[in-house]
């Protein structure tokens, strides 16, 4: 999972260069570093602007004896940096975050994710912050061999 995180991440970071946002960073979803919080510990504000990448509900299960299928949901919450004035800058980010999604995912040079969301990737605000979510889905290999002895001998009979 870090490894598809790291992807998702990547992909992002690569779509915002030579944008408006290039400078925004990503933040890991974790509240203790994201809030800005005050000396008595009150919560003031999410730091803007932010892009934040969370995996959400998923399942996997076995697809047949030599293979695990998993299928995750990813949503990516973009904080404007002014709270008051957000519809231009989620459209501009909406945009953004759309076209860097339209291939496959690639996590590693031989193993890419695909989309699998019938409408690709959706995308609504709440509360001012733009929230863009797709699915993904993969067949990882799970047989091991290694515990197999090696054959070292082969009869065949053919008639």
């Amino acid at each position: 999972m870090p490894q598809i995180i790291k992807a998702i991440n990547r992909t992002i970071e690569d779509a915002l260069i030579d944008t408006d946002f290039g400078d925004v960073g990503l933040v890991p979803f974790d509240t203790k570093e994201v809030l800005k919080k005050e000396a008595d510990g009150s919560v003031t504000s999410i730091l803007r602007p932010s892009i934040k990448v969370q995996l959400e509900k998923g399942k996997s299960g076995k697809f047949n004896s030599c293979n695990k299928e998993r299928n995750l949901t990813v949503r990516i919450y973009f904080f404007a940096k002014d709270r008051y004035k957000y519809k231009i800058d989620n459209l501009k980010m909406q945009d953004i975050i759309e076209n860097a999604f339209l291939e496959d995912i690639k996590v590693t040079d031989t193993f890419y994710l695909p989309i699998v969301s019938e409408d690709g990737v959706e995308s609504e605000v709440v509360d001012t912050v733009l929230q863009c979510s797709f699915d993904l889905y993969s067949l990882e290999n799970i047989y091991n061999d290694s515990a197999l002895e090696d054959m070292t001998e082969l009869n065949l009979k053919l008639e």
